[in-house]
């Protein structure tokens, strides 16, 4: 393996996964915002920041792509890559949703205001794929993330040299698939045809590429993304939340450039440029902000409800103090909770899981 590749970090990519997070965050604080009345400062232009959850679903492509570069055509190593993923997504998942169902047993409306029926607790905790979101609604993007993992193991198994074409033919099926077939009722198949199986299949395009030197202009890359991004927030402000129930056109204006910023940042990091400090940090919370952003903001909006003042200093302040909340919270759950249960998962896998 070239040495670069297998020294290489990507804390470039971490970042982005810090700067999904908070488009996300940013998406959620104009709700809760808009809640508390008086001069809200995020418009509606601040839907954009969903956007996020096709920068982290490229992000996850080209991931799994980067972690596997050794393991391709592996059988061996099927067993363990599912446990290192079922440990990525489920125990954290577990926390937080265990303390949003003790707060929905006490107040029902505090937690589930998306449907009026209940949800099927079992469904959520498993994230199965169901007619309704899952109690923490946050919990749709990871059953996607479940899929893409499920798939992206048995590829594995090809031989190295079909691993690529394995790859292709698979994003062919998925977009013959999402132009062909209408939304089904079925809730699996409503995962298995989305549109939104392509941005993974993007970044894990783009993993392959990255691993095989096609690296061009990165600064290039980064800037039209950075450009499209801007672009698609400008056009969907006005009508984001009709926009992002759309499939295709999310992963166009969305997706493809959620694509070119991970190339551009992968090229940049492996010419030797990169990316340290709080950025990088954030990014390894990124999964926990992801997961806790919107119990907190929800537990500073009704604090702060009963304070709410005309004018816009009293709504500053519930943006400023909500998410740097969420941040010190998610900082909490990653060092205090995560980062064990990984350090945890990875001495069980290499003793039990890693093939001879």
């Amino acid at each position: 393996m070239n040495p670069q590749l297998a020294k290489a970090r990507l804390s470039s990519i971490q970042s982005l996964r810090g700067m999904a997070a908070i488009m996300v965050a940013i998406a959620h604080l104009h709700a809760v915002e808009n809640h508390l009345g008086g001069s809200p400062l995020l418009g509606g232009w601040a839907l954009a920041g969903f956007g996020g959850v096709d920068l982290f679903f490229v992000i996850s492509g080209f991931v799994m792509v980067w972690v596997t570069r050794a393991d391709q055509g592996k059988a061996s190593a099927l067993p363990g890559f599912w446990f290192s993923r079922a440990l990525r997504i489920y125990p954290l998942w577990w926390l937080v949703l265990s303390a949003l169902v003790a707060v929905w047993m006490v107040k029902p409306d505090w937690v589930y205001q998306s449907h009026a029926s209940s949800p099927e607790l079992w469904k959520s905790y498993f994230l199965i794929p169901d007619r309704d979101l899952p109690l923490h609604a946050v919990g749709w993007t990871l059953i996607h993330e479940l899929y893409f993992y499920g798939v992206f193991g048995l590829l594995l198994m090809l031989p190295r040299r079909w691993f690529a074409a394995g790859l292709a033919i698979w994003t062919i099926i998925c977009a013959a698939a999402a132009v062909i077939l209408p939304r089904p009722d079925n809730p699996f198949l409503a995962v298995i045809r989305h549109p939104l199986t392509l941005e993974f299949a993007l970044g894990a395009g783009i993993g392959l590429l990255v691993v095989r030197g096609v690296r061009p202009a990165a600064n290039l890359l980064i800037q039209i993304g950075l450009i499209w991004l801007f672009i698609s927030a400008v056009a969907v402000r006005s009508t984001a939340a009709d926009f992002f129930a759309q499939e295709w056109p999310r992963v166009f204006a969305f997706g493809l450039p959620s694509a070119l910023l991970v190339w551009g940042c992968a090229g940049r990091e492996l010419a030797g440029i990169e990316s340290r400090g709080w950025q990088a940090k954030l990014g390894d919370w990124s999964y926990a902000l992801y997961l806790i952003h919107v119990p907190v903001f929800a537990a500073v909006g009704r604090l702060a409800a009963p304070f709410a003042q005309p004018g816009p200093l009293d709504n500053l302040i519930l943006l400023m103090v909500g998410l740097a909340t969420a941040i010190l919270a998610a900082f909490i759950l990653h060092a205090g909770f995560d980062q064990p249960i990984q350090k945890l998962g990875r001495r069980i896998r290499r003793r039990f899981l890693t093939p001879p």
